[in-house]
């Protein structure tokens, strides 16, 4: 009986564990043809079993053990962790049975952060679960995220968890925005210095402010229309609720004028990086004339 666990690796792993104890079977057994063999005979109390994590198997190593899987009688479990399979394991699980755990997007990873948050006694306030969501890491970096969260005392406000929070926000944070915003041109280029020293792509970041500044746009829009939309009117926006809601924050300030202008300088600053000028003189000259 062989199973494979499939999708998100957090995922997986978890549900592989939570099988192997109700198998009764031990910790991973190497992903070597002989500890899988030693593991599948038949001892004094039962037939053998194995767990086996072949995220670091190559191809030579999956076609010396594929054998001994093809063998494994239907009563003796083999739980396989391969969260990417390559194509001829994929193929290999065709005709066995595969749980597949893919990563939960959207409204259903807030779901999936409420729900993992009440496991550690924490309740998470909706502007908390649509900032953690919004955060550049894996399921399991959320998870020690959130038991961080659990050992503060409330109330947990988002003022106070993005001080903790150690995760990076994603490339299309308002931080970089919002100094441009406040017309602060040494804060917004110490953040291009840090973002250069992180090995970040200039034309990603020209990118990344172009998004952002037709985000603002569609929020004035937005608001012209209504002054307080509601949460259903944030899916015009295009854009992950937490960032649709900063978004209409910032908007609410700024002139229509200002916004075609900032969208303009954007616009030129992409042309000079792609047409052979140095893309990061091209990206700090932009920053500095939205900054004034």
């Amino acid at each position: 009986m062989v199973i494979a666990f499939t999708g998100d690796p957090f995922l997986a792993r978890e549900a592989l564990r939570k099988e192997a104890e109700l198998l009764g079977l031990p910790g991973f057994t190497e992903p070597t043809p002989e500890a899988l063999a030693q593991a599948l005979a038949p001892g004094l109390f039962g037939g053998g079993g194995a767990a086996l994590d072949l995220r670091e198997v190559g191809e030579a190593e999956w076609k010396a053990l594929k054998p001994l899987l093809e063998e494994v009688p239907e009563g003796v479990p083999v739980l396989l962790l391969d969260p990417r399979p390559s194509p001829s394991r994929a193929a290999f699980y065709r005709n066995r049975e595969r749980r597949d755990f893919p990563t939960p997007k959207g409204k259903d990873l807030l779901r999936y952060l409420e729900n993992r948050a009440k496991r550690l006694g924490l309740r998470l306030p909706s502007g908390v679960a649509q900032y953690l969501a919004s955060l550049e890491g894996d399921l399991e970096a959320l998870e020690r995220e959130l038991e961080k969260l659990s050992l503060l005392s409330p109330p947990l406000t988002l003022e106070r968890v993005e001080r903790v929070v150690a995760l990076r926000p994603p490339l299309t944070g308002f931080d970089l925005v919002r100094a441009v915003l406040k017309k602060d041109p040494k804060e917004a280029l110490l953040r291009l210095k840090r973002l250069k020293e992180e090995g970040e792509e200039p034309l990603r970041l020209l990118g990344a402010l172009s998004w952002q500044f037709s985000l603002l746009a569609r929020a004035f829009f937005l608001l012209k229309e209504d002054p307080r939309p509601k949460e259903e009117d944030l899916a015009r926006l295009e854009a992950h609720p937490y960032a649709a809601q900063k978004a209409l924050e910032a908007a609410r300030g700024l002139g229509e004028g200002s916004l075609g202008e900032a969208l303009d300088t954007l616009i030129e600053a992409e042309k000079r990086a792609k047409g052979g000028k140095d893309p990061w003189l091209a990206l700090e000259a932009a920053v500095l004339r939205l900054c004034g």
